[in-house]
């Protein structure tokens, strides 16, 4: 009996070392990341003003501070600062009565300190003072460096 319980506790305790692993991960705190930013992101109707400012403030905190921001079909780029971005997402998300954002497919590759993930965004969203916004999916490619612990955003390309 002892030799089964002895078993049975080294298969308990590999099961726990390979759940750490796989949950403390570089790609699973890159996934983490992007299901904060859609947590953060999504807006329903009667958000408080507060609660709107808090989430951009947090949504900022995945950019590094200076963040590339690039938007292929539109001929756009620019880089901004991390209070940049907060007062940006601030602005829209105040101007919103319902936002919803989700990120699919993603594939992540990790060099060292510098990521690239490659996936597609689907949003939507209905603005306080124009119809709604037709629902939109595209794909998307981001750049996330670690610093000084954290995965943050430091270039991001939308077709």
């Amino acid at each position: 009996m002892t030799m089964r319980r002895a078993i049975v506790y080294a298969v308990l305790l590999a099961a726990a070392v390979a759940l750490w692993l796989f949950t403390h991960s570089e790609t699973a705190q890159i996934r983490r990341v992007f299901a904060d930013v859609e947590r953060l992101a999504t807006k329903m109707p009667g958000e408080p003003v507060m609660e709107c400012a808090a989430k951009s403030q947090a949504l900022a905190r995945h950019f590094k501070d200076r963040c590339a921001v690039i938007d292929i079909g539109q001929g756009f780029k620019a880089t901004y600062s991390r209070d940049d971005i907060a007062g940006g997402l601030l602005a829209f998300r105040s101007g919103a009565t319902k936002i919803a954002v989700e990120f699919r497919e993603l594939e992540i590759s990790i060099d060292g300190q510098e990521a690239r993930v490659e996936g597609w965004i689907d949003y939507s969203g209905t603005e306080a003072a124009w119809s709604r916004y037709a629902p939109k999916s595209g794909k998307f490619l981001s750049h996330l460096e670690k610093t000084d612990g954290q995965w943050l955003f430091s270039r991001i390309e939308v077709p």
